[in-house]
């Protein structure tokens, strides 16, 4: 299956701007320490929804292309319902252990994310925009994660 390849450069240019959330609290968080745990409950927030996001790419996908088996149908619509359920998990725990388990959460999406990737036959700038994309997130997360512990 080919990506819409008109739409590498938005998702890019929308993907790097998802991030400034990221990067910004977790600066604040280090720099703030009066607003420490509300800037922390933030990151959380706007991490569930990001990786709850992630995890809807796998039904997109999935329902699109007739090319899957029904194992693999099962795969991705299956997994695109777990990254929701481990972000609301994780607003449901304390900090820092929301974080850690975001900060587990996102590399996890992006190794099943290159499964799927790999079995649909995406063009590679698909994987490489998520492996740059999630590995910003996983650092912001990890640091914002060691700030509150």
């Amino acid at each position: 299956m080919t990506l819409n390849v008109a739409a590498r450069h938005p998702a890019r240019l929308l993907g790097l701007a998802g991030l400034i959330p990221f990067v910004g609290l977790t600066v604040a968080i280090h720099a703030l320490d009066a607003q420490r745990a509300s800037l922390a409950h933030a990151q959380l927030a706007y991490g569930a929804t990001i990786v709850s996001f992630i995890g809807a790419l796998h039904w997109g996908l999935a329902m699109r292309d007739a090319a899957l088996d029904a194992t693999a149908q099962w795969r991705a619509l299956g997994w695109g319902v777990m990254p929701s359920l481990l972000a609301w998990c994780a607003l449901l725990l304390p900090l820092p252990t929301g974080l850690w388990v975001l900060a587990a959460t996102v590399p996890a999406c992006w190794w099943m994310d290159g499964r799927l990737s790999r079995a649909l036959s995406l063009e590679p700038w698909f994987m490489q925009l998520r492996t740059l994309l999630s590995a910003i997130v996983t650092v912001c997360l990890l640091l914002s994660a060691l700030a509150m512990a």
